[in-house]
């Protein structure tokens, strides 16, 4: 009896539900509602997913992100530079690190004769070493003259030319370079980003320019960078090559090698280069990053103004072995009268520079440019 009572009550609930779902069915207003509810549900839900989706896909990027470049705890996000072992960051591609091109009134100024520029104060780095004439007269003059920073006479003084090498990958690098008490001479990669923008911050702070020409080193594990000069080109390529690199910006005195153990050492080679700087008139100063080098020799029998480093200072990236070597900098320049250091942009170099160039100064050794150390034994 039960049991026929139970399975009477499921068929009369069973007959309400397909009379309801009939009666809506057959009815277009309530129809449509539903439709409408069911599409309000399903894009609710879609909208929810997608957020949680899209926060989850931005967190694995920003890990992803933080994990190659490390953690974000400056302004700019850099990369290690693939061309050598040195720790100066590339221009970051994800923030606008670029300096700004010189405007009108700072061309001008660039090319003033030095009598010219009466704003450049004296308390100002560089100011003792004003821009060398680069007025309407100086058209005619080779580059190493025309673009040469006007050198104070030595008055029997030891002096040292401090030559920084690898200069241009990173804005913040040239800023603090330029910003240093005494004339520097910075030799500029000339696959740089922005590289003319951050030539004129070097020379409208009275520092000397270089063109730092890439060439194979012995190690074929290390790139030497973009339009380098290898042993395996032809000369034509060779040729093709110098003369991109050379017409990659302006407003340098001369070239000196980046890294080239290799190449530097074939003098057939070199020839072909040199060949076209002594007709650019161009200085050369030869890195020395062999001793089979013939860089200097060659620039020598061509007549060209020329000069070969005597010293590493940061072969060791440390503050304390760079201070050690700049002392070795500057007994060189007492025993031999000229001393021709080389460094680099490392945040350590700059670091003991600025420690140890007003003490330099004070013991009375004087910083000229490169272009003053070549025209001591050039008679051209």
């Amino acid at each position: 009896m039960q049991k026929q009572s139970r399975e009477s009550g499921n068929r009369k609930s069973a007959d309400r539900q397909k009379y309801s779902s009939d009666r809506l069915l057959d009815s277009p207003p309530r129809l449509i509602i539903l439709c409408l509810a069911v599409l309000v549900i399903s894009g609710s839900g879609g909208i929810l997913l997608g957020k949680i989706l899209t926060h989850y896909e931005v967190s694995y990027e920003i890990s992803s992100v933080s994990a190659f470049f490390g953690p974000a705890e400056t302004d700019e996000i850099t990369t290690e530079s693939p061309f050598s072992s040195n720790d100066y960051p590339f221009e970051s591609p994800y923030t606008n690190n670029d300096y700004p091109l010189p405007d009108a009134k700072e061309k001008q100024l660039a090319a003033l004769s030095p009598g010219q520029i009466d704003n450049l104060s004296a308390d100002k780095p560089g100011a003792a070493a004003k821009l060398a004439g680069e007025s309407a007269e100086s058209n005619d003059q080779p580059p190493w003259k025309k673009y040469a920073v006007l050198a104070p006479p030595s008055n029997g003084r030891p002096i040292i030319a401090l030559i920084i090498d690898d200069v241009g990958l990173s804005r913040d690098r040239v800023q603090a370079l330029v910003d240093l008490p005494e004339v520097l001479t910075l030799a500029y990669l000339p696959y740089a980003p922005a590289v003319q923008s951050k030539v004129e911050m070097a020379r409208l702070r009275g520092h000397e320019v270089m063109l730092h020409l890439p060439m194979q080193p012995s190690d074929d594990h290390t790139d030497p960078g973009p339009n380098a000069l290898l042993v395996g080109l032809s000369d034509e390529e060779i040729r093709r090559r110098t003369h991109k690199n050379l017409d990659s910006f302006e407003g340098y005195v001369g070239v000196n090698n980046h890294m080239g153990s290799r190449f530097t050492a074939d003098g057939r080679l070199m020839a072909i280069v040199m060949d076209i700087m002594a007709k650019r008139r161009l200085l050369f100063l030869d890195s020395k990053t062999t001793p089979r080098s013939t860089g200097y020799k060659l620039a020598v029998q061509r007549g060209m103004p020329s000069a070969k480093r005597d010293i590493f200072i940061d072969n060791v990236i440390e503050e304390g072995a760079i201070l050690k070597q700049l002392a070795k900098v500057e007994k060189i320049a007492n025993q031999k009268g000229v001393a021709i250091a080389i460094g680099h942009p490392h945040k350590q170099t700059i670091s003991a520079l600025r420690k140890w160039l007003p003490a330099a100064a004070d013991k009375g050794f004087i910083f000229l440019p490169v272009s003053a150390i070549t025209s001591l034994t050039f008679n051209g």
